[in-house]
């Protein structure tokens, strides 16, 4: 094992952008790369890294991820005007939840996998928050982002996005047992909506302050003071620390400065660059690859039946609404990766689960799912939107 950090940070570094380069070559997301990175340098193989070597840096990884998955919903409020968005992304989110309960606290037992009541919730909600980073790449790449069909997936997948982590907020305040635990904790959530609304009323005055010294480095320093301000308060308070950073991103992207080009710059280089990378390495350290040939069966299970039950959800709520490409978006709402990851590893952090399981169930998907979505939306984008393009052209006629 290599024990000086220097060190392993740069051969995890290296290796990491060397592989995630070659994954988005062949049409992949440069995530697979990065946690195939921690695969081959950990326990499972070469044994170079150990995963609580580069723990702490993983930890800003996730909190910066979900900052930028904030900070990118400048109309976020917006989006809740769109009914179908809405009622697509919240039916995703709960019919997904319940099912998949059902599923995990009857069919895991099978497989000598024993889970309790409150655990199958937390997995379940797991497998029903939907990734926007994949189908957002995919639809970008092909020009599909503005489209209705691009629209309604990124937009529903920021409503099950946000209820997801807040739901998820809701759930931990019930995790201890103790009355006046819960009663703090509640009384925390009050404390952390009343700072929320105020810095809604007066951040936008802070940042014109801010910008006014013509320091760069004071905007930049203004957002990550935010940042770790809320991931700190929502973590003391025993929520989720990405739900401070969401919240957090979602308020920058109101300042004035979000949108200049030096702000995004070191934002996009301080996370990309370094701690998101590391975030995914150490998910990789953290995989056994002898635990997941254990339980690949269960682990196909689980993928067949969160996919089945999204895009049968989706297609069902798209033709209800007479909606022309049902394929595509249904196969865009498919991936699971930082939110549902994220989820995990606080849950691992609080307590609730007391081994790697769900770590070793939930990998599988990440790759499987990537994967599959990348082959449907691009089979399915060329069937459906043939189609809409016929239908365009005899209506012209």
């Amino acid at each position: 094992m290599i024990h000086n950090i220097l060190l392993v940070l740069l051969i995890i570094l290296l290796v990491a952008k060397i592989l995630g380069s070659i994954f988005e070559k062949i049409g992949l997301d440069s995530t697979l790369g990065e946690l195939l990175t921690g695969i081959i340098l950990g326990p499972s193989l070469l044994k170079l890294v150990e995963a609580h070597s580069i723990e702490s840096f993983a930890m800003i990884g996730s909190v910066l991820i979900l900052f930028i998955a904030g900070m990118k919903q400048q109309d976020i409020f917006e989006i809740y005007k769109d009914k179908k968005a809405m009622k697509l992304g919240l039916t995703l989110l709960f019919a997904t939840t319940g099912l998949m309960f059902l599923f995990f606290y009857l069919i895991p037992a099978i497989f000598k996998v024993h889970l309790g009541i409150f655990q199958a919730i937390i997995l379940a909600l797991t497998f029903a928050v939907v990734d926007i980073g994949v189908p957002a790449k995919l639809l970008i790449s092909k020009g599909l982002i503005n489209t209705p069909a691009g629209r309604i997936t990124i937009r529903a997948s920021i409503v099950n996005i946000v209820f997801g982590l807040f739901l998820f907020t809701i759930l931990t305040l019930f995790f201890s047992k103790s009355l006046t635990d819960v009663a703090l904790k509640f009384g925390g959530m009050i404390l952390f909506l009343a700072i929320t609304v105020g810095l809604v009323l007066f951040l936008s005055k802070i940042a014109k302050y801010v910008m006014r010294l013509h320091i760069e480095e004071a905007e930049f320093s203004l957002a990550i003071i935010l940042i770790l301000a809320l991931a700190y308060l929502t973590d003391v308070i025993g929520f989720s620390s990405v739900l401070g950073a969401f919240i957090a991103g979602v308020l920058i992207s109101r300042t004035p400065f979000a949108e200049m080009r030096s702000f995004s710059d070191r934002v996009k280089a301080l996370s990309f660059g370094l701690f998101i990378p590391i975030f995914f390495v150490w998910f990789g350290l953290e995989i056994k690859l002898a635990e997941i040939l254990k339980y690949a069966a269960l682990a196909g299970l689980i993928f067949l039946a969160y996919t089945l039950i999204r895009f049968l959800i989706t297609y069902a709520f798209m033709k209800k609404y007479r909606v022309k490409t049902p394929l595509l978006i249904g196969a865009s709402v498919l991936s699971v990766d930082v939110e549902s990851l994220v989820i995990i590893l606080v849950a691992l952090q609080l307590g609730i689960f007391v081994t790697d399981i769900p770590l070793t169930l939930f990998a599988p998907s990440v790759l499987l799912s990537t994967l599959f979505i990348v082959l449907l939306v691009t089979i399915f984008s060329k069937i459906e939107l043939k189609k809409v393009k016929g239908v365009l052209k005899k209506t012209k006629e």
